[in-house]
């Protein structure tokens, strides 16, 4: 495939398959919300945009855009990042509360007592699991939406959505990415330590309110604080209404993920991923069920799962082997060429054989570098999944193509507006070959062919295949 066509594939590719409406992206924490600007909307990820010009952008799907500068220098579009990383270095934290500091949290208590947000507001909660663009492996936030025009969040009177603590906890750390970011509103992401077990993580949420009010000032020129700040169980801590929606983790310490084939993958970058919890199994009872009826998935876990590794399949996260795992090689920027839509960053070296978010039954193939582009597909074959290919299977030839949502009764879903329960659906023709073999000492070797639409285009492995372990 000549590059000039490769490149107008894969731009197709990202707007139809990134699920970016229904999840807004990150390549961190969490979603950025968009400027609402009509000038700047319909933006195209990956393309160019100027050092000198607006900061952030929404693409005609309402998937926030940021200007970054990559690598290379040269300034480009792409998901929005939030949120601090984690350290780069060292051995990997024993505890949750080494990861925040254990001089920043007291107590051992990991219930909770009320919600984030008040659900009869909400138009629908993402379970945490989704993987979409730069996002290769699953996603450890869910996404709170309110109600939408279009896909464009709408702007309310000031105390329309706030924002809660679920716990009583102090306030640790603080980002305010107007000034990170150049957003042109409030945005911020808020960590709560609600006891050296349970964390909140809050990210893209507006105006601090409550005791966290006080905190505004306190931001330096770095657009960071960190300090210990009390709030209260259901105390409001930020109002969202001038830009609604934004995503909410949380961690317990005492519950490690079983699912991850290779914690390590994990102690560089993100390195609360294993204790990464499920809220709706912390919420009570009285809430519970408001909570669930808003979650689009309908299977079991309804509130998402991240850890997808099963020992002798293709199922799971990978990363081509030596890179660091998670976090990849370089920095944790992105770097732009001149044609449009190509992005790299440290997710090329990020690969994602997992169950869809909402559909379970449908495997997502998300892959971090395909021609320089993170992109999600699925199996031509329904009946192709990570968990059918196995060790015994030998080497497996999957036929991608991009796909659809449709309701349980079959109409198209419109993207901006899911419907609960949605199923996957491949769509169009096939844009490439996934070339795998899943090896007995739990390594796998890939390799990518884009363009090529028949099996019979894969002969055998060549040199440009790579090994992935977990």
């Amino acid at each position: 495939m000549k590059k000039s066509v490769a490149l107008a594939v894969i731009a197709t590719l990202i707007s139809a398959t990134s699920l970016s409406t229904t999840y807004a992206a990150t390549s961190n924490s969490g979603t950025g919300k968009g400027s609402g600007s009509g000038s700047n909307s319909g933006v195209q990820d990956g393309s160019l945009c100027s050092s000198t010009g607006p900061k952030n952008a929404r693409t005609s799907a309402g998937v926030e855009l940021e200007c970054q500068k990559g690598s290379d220098g040269k300034y480009g579009w792409h998901p929005a990042m939030g949120g601090s990383s984690g350290g780069q270095g060292g051995a990997a934290p024993k505890s949750l509360s080494d990861v925040w500091g254990k001089d920043k949290c007291s107590g051992t208590s990991t219930k909770i007592t009320h919600g984030i947000i008040n659900p009869s507001k909400v138009s629908y909660f993402v379970p945490m699991g989704a993987m979409l663009t730069s996002h290769i492996t699953p996603i450890d936030h869910i996404y709170v939406y309110f109600p939408s025009n279009s896909g464009q969040a709408i702007e309310k009177p000031a105390g329309t959505y706030l924002v809660t603590s679920p716990a009583a906890g102090k306030i640790i750390s603080v980002e305010d990415f107007a000034k990170t970011n150049g957003y042109p509103y409030a945005d911020y992401r808020i960590v709560i330590a609600h006891s050296c077990n349970l964390y909140s993580v809050f990210v893209h949420v507006g105006k601090l309110t409550g005791a966290a009010a006080q905190i505004a000032s306190k931001v330096g020129a770095s657009g960071s604080w960190g300090g210990l700040i009390a709030v209260k169980a259901g105390e409001a801590i930020a109002d969202d209404s001038e830009k609604p929606n934004f995503d909410y983790s949380l961690f317990d310490g005492t519950k490690k993920l079983k699912g991850f084939a290779n914690l390590k993958s994990y102690a560089q970058v993100e390195q609360w991923k294993p204790w990464t919890a499920d809220i709706l199994s912390y919420l009570p009872k009285s809430l519970k069920s408001a909570y669930e009826d808003k979650f689009l998935a309908t299977a079991s876990p309804i509130g998402g799962k991240i850890d997808w590794d099963l020992s002798g399949t293709a199922q799971g996260n990978w990363f081509v082997q030596n890179t660091n795992g998670y976090r990849g090689v370089g920095d944790q920027g992105a770097a732009y060429d001149n044609h449009g839509k190509v992005a790299r960053g440290y997710w090329d070296t990020h690969l994602a054989i997992a169950p869809d978010a909402i559909d379970r039954k449908t495997t997502i193939f998300s892959i971090g570098d395909w021609e320089g582009c993170p992109c999600q597909f699925v199996s031509k074959d329904p009946n192709v999944t990570g968990s059918t290919i196995k060790s015994s299977s030998g080497v497996t030839v999957i036929e991608l193509t991009e796909f659809e949502f449709k309701s349980p009764t079959g109409e198209n879903v419109d993207r901006s507006q899911p419907t609960k329960g949605y199923k996957v659906v491949s769509s169009g023709p096939v844009v490439g070959l996934l070339a795998v073999q899943v090896s007995g000492d739990g390594t796998m070797k890939v390799e990518k062919l884009p363009g090529k639409t028949s099996k019979s285009d894969f002969m055998a492995f060549s040199s440009t295949a790579k090994i992935y372990a977990h």
